[in-house]
């Protein structure tokens, strides 16, 4: 190997180890990113499975909780969880990708981020329907929604719209409000 080709060969090595190493760190990144994510979804499915055991519920306290998702985003799965759940001595059946003129027969409605187009258009379909719309869409508040989840510093919290709520005839526990992060009088 003459020594010119032995110089090609050893750069060519030097940039296959770069992106390597490259890849390497990319997938770390990803991996790592995936469990944060994974982990805020459950917390924000975590606080819907509150905000059911915490706020008045319509119906008959015999009948089920319908947690209806509307669109696809269902926190990654993590709504899924709360299925057969209870709360307030009844059942959560958690319906996924509802269509808008069915979330009148839900309980509890959930818009993910992902979805947030159809938070307006949820919000027109429920209009003063007892229905908890609850979503984490950023401007979730702005959009109609009676609870907002939010992402900040490491941490999820939520906004209470008590506006939104009375005017749906919604009742949210004061213990609830006490932990809200902000409150919309």
């Amino acid at each position: 190997m003459t020594m010119n080709m032995h110089l090609q060969f050893m750069a060519s090595m030097r940039m296959l180890g770069r992106s390597i190493c490259g890849l390497i760190g990319a997938l770390a990144l990803a991996v790592n990113a995936q469990p944060e994510a994974q982990t805020a979804d459950r917390i924000k499915a975590a606080y819907v499975y509150n905000f059911a055991k915490f706020v008045e519920m319509t119906g008959a306290d015999d009948k089920a909780i319908r947690l209806c998702v509307v669109g696809k985003d269902d926190l990654n799965g993590a709504m899924l969880s709360l299925n057969r759940r209870m709360a307030q001595g009844r059942e959560i059946l958690v319906r996924k990708d509802v269509p808008m003129d069915q979330i009148k027969d839900c309980a509890m409605a959930f818009v993910g981020d992902s979805d947030a187009r159809l938070l307006s258009a949820a919000a027109r379909q429920l209009g003063n329907s007892q229905v908890l719309l609850v979503s984490d869409a950023r401007q979730a508040m702005d959009l109609g929604a009676h609870l907002s989840l939010v992402f900040s510093d490491d941490r999820v919290e939520f906004d209470v719209n008590l506006q939104n709520l009375q005017k749906s005839n919604i009742k949210a526990s004061s213990q609830m409000l006490k932990l809200a992060r902000a409150v919309i009088r």
